[in-house]
């Protein structure tokens, strides 16, 4: 509970930067660092949930891209946050769920021990 209090408390901070920015992107390298660093540690690591969500993402924006119509017809997922992205508690709640899912993302990566010390599947 308090992991995710301070991940709330560090989105809100995050969010008050303007992107493209000295602030912004040292904002966003300190939790890319954190994890790298603790992700270097491990023999096991959770590429491909990254992949299939990159692929998700690639797939969505070129199909939309290259739909007929406008942009409001078929919006590209950039675009949808774009829209959240105008305001502070979007921004705060778009950087939030970001950390969440990296922090899920290494989370699965971690070895699960049993009790007799074996390693589970």
């Amino acid at each position: 509970m308090a992991t995710l209090a301070a991940a709330a408390a560090y989105a809100l901070c995050a969010a008050t930067t303007t992107p493209f920015t000295w602030a912004a992107d040292a904002v966003t390298a300190v939790p890319l660092v954190t994890l790298a660093l603790a992700e270097a540690q491990r023999a096991r690591h959770p590429y491909r949930p990254w992949l299939v969500l990159a692929a998700g993402v690639v797939a969505w924006e070129l199909v939309e891209y290259l739909a007929r119509g406008s942009r409001g017809a078929h919006p590209t997922l950039s675009s949808m946050v774009d829209a959240l992205d105008r305001h502070y508690v979007g921004t705060a709640a778009l950087f939030f769920t970001w950390l969440c899912l990296g922090a899920l993302i290494v989370q699965r990566g971690v070895p699960s021990v049993t009790p007799e010390g074996a390693e589970r599947p």
